[in-house]
C-alpha cells in the first residue's frame, strides 16, 4: 500500500504586515480616518485569510507517474505572489492525469520548482472534477520536496 504522506520541513512564513505596519494602524486609530481606512484594512485582510485558508489541500490520494509535460507562472495580487503549475503526468498505467499545484508566497520567496519533463513524481493531494490538486510533490528524479502550503502570514 502507498504511502500518502510526504514529509516537508517547515520553513517560516513571511509576513505582509511587519512591525511598522502595526505602529501606522495605531496612528489611523488615533485620527476621524479610522472609519474610512480601518474597515477596508480588515476586508483586506479578511480576503487574503480566505484565500490562504482555502488553498490548503488535504492529504487524501496519492499518484506515481512521470511528467508528460508541465508549464509555470507566477502572477501577483497586491503584495501575494501565487506560483501556478500545470502538470501532465502519465502514471502506471498509461492514463493522462491533469494536475494543478497552486501555492501562494510573499514578495521575497523566490524558490524555483525544479520539475521537468520525464522526471518520476510522487503527488499527494485530492482529486476534484478531473483534475488532481497537489499537497505535496516529491522528486524522485532529484529527491527535492516541493508544497503548496502557503509561505505567507497576514500576520
Amino acid at each position: 500500500m502507498d504511502k500518502i504522506h510526504i514529509h516537508v520541513s517547515r520553513k517560516e512564513k513571511e509576513k505582509l504586515i511587519k512591525w511598522y505596519g502595526w505602529i501606522f494602524v495605531l496612528v489611523i486609530c488615533l485620527t476621524p480616518l479610522v472609519i474610512i481606512i480601518l474597515p477596508k484594512l480588515m476586508l483586506n485582510v479578511n480576503r487574503i485569510n480566505s484565500l490562504l485558508k482555502e488553498s490548503c489541500i488535504p492529504e487524501k490520494q496519492s499518484i506515481n507517474g512521470v511528467v508528460n509535460r508541465v508549464s509555470w507562472h507566477k502572477t501577483y495580487d497586491g503584495d501575494i505572489g501565487c506560483i501556478e503549475g500545470h502538470i501532465e503526468i502519465i502514471d502506471s498505467h498509461n492514463n493522462v492525469i491533469h494536475c494543478l499545484f497552486k501555492k501562494y508566497v510573499g514578495p521575497n520567496f523566490n524558490q524555483l520548482i525544479n520539475i521537468n519533463y520525464n522526471d518520476n513524481l510522487y503527488l499527494t493531494g485530492i482529486f476534484k472534477d478531473q483534475l488532481f490538486l497537489i499537497r505535496n510533490i516529491k522528486n524522485n528524479t532529484n529527491n527535492q520536496v516541493y508544497t503548496t502550503e502557503p509561505m505567507v502570514s497576514v500576520y
